[in-house]
């Protein structure tokens, strides 16, 4: 109950007394300052604090009037218009900081900022949390199996449709690649990350290859697929040619941007 009152007081007080502070050219990761604060730390603990509540009231005031359908529909309408909250504070964080830039100096590029966001971050975050969500997933099966039940032709059907996802999953993220900041690097690094995450995890906890874990399974051969065919995608021509033909129109001709060269 403390942290149900103190969170709101303490980040609307930091929020307020952060507001002051914008436009000092202080910057985290090329943002401003403030408004990195307030997309990375405030909102997100503002999220955690309404979702606690949000809890809170369905479990001790409303929990024995609501079926678990009902509790998972509320959650899900509360989830989505936190998400559309949260984009509208990363456009106002990003677009605050074009500003404050411009108010700056009125020659500041502000394309070349924009690339290094579109190019590298926006890209990192998006693949790198999209494994994270993905695995959270599948390895939460290991712990709640499914009660499904499936021949074995078909499950073994499953597995090899998620190394196909594993091998279209490496493409994406390779298509997606500026050249630049090590960015394949971490993408590969990531992807070997996560298949050994699910590989301690079978010799931890020793899921049966059955359909009850089909998720942890399927996202196995997504994983380990996927990072085997990273050290090998990019080595052959006819690849890289197939690669090309998926790219649309325009594709490439911001990669000669450095960006990491402060303009």
């Amino acid at each position: 109950m403390i942290f149900l009152v103190l969170v709101p007081i303490i980040t609307s007080i930091i929020g307020l007394l952060a507001y002051r502070f914008q436009g000092k050219e202080k910057e985290i990761f090329r943002l401003d300052l403030v408004q990195f604060v307030y997309l990375f730390v405030l909102s997100p603990a503002m999220f955690v604090w309404l979702k606690t509540l949000l809890f809170y009231l369905v479990r001790n005031e409303l929990g024995e009037a609501l079926s678990i359908n009902q509790i998972f529909v509320i959650d899900t309408i509360f989830t989505l218009i936190a998400v559309f909250v949260m984009v509208g504070i990363s456009i106002h964080t990003l677009t605050k900081t074009f500003w404050i830039k411009r108010y700056h100096n009125p020659e500041f590029d502000l394309y070349h900022l924009s690339e290094y966001f579109h190019l590298l971050w926006s890209h990192i975050l998006i693949w790198g949390g999209a494994m994270l969500l993905g695995s959270f997933i599948t390895i939460a099966n290991v712990f709640t199996p499914f009660q499904l039940e499936l021949s074995k032709a078909v499950f073994i059907a499953t597995q090899v449709a998620g190394s196909f996802v594993g091998m279209v999953f490496f493409l994406a993220i390779w298509m997606s690649d500026p050249g630049q900041g090590h960015f394949m690097r971490i993408m590969k690094l990531l992807l070997v990350l996560f298949s050994l995450t699910h590989i301690v995890v079978y010799f931890v906890f020793d899921p049966k290859f059955n359909s009850q874990y089909i998720g942890y399974w399927i996202g196995s051969a997504i994983f380990i697929t996927a990072a085997g065919v990273g050290g090998l995608f990019e080595r052959y021509q006819k690849l890289s040619r197939f690669r090309k033909l998926l790219l649309h129109v325009g594709w490439g001709e911001n990669k000669g941007i450095d960006l990491f060269k402060k303009k």
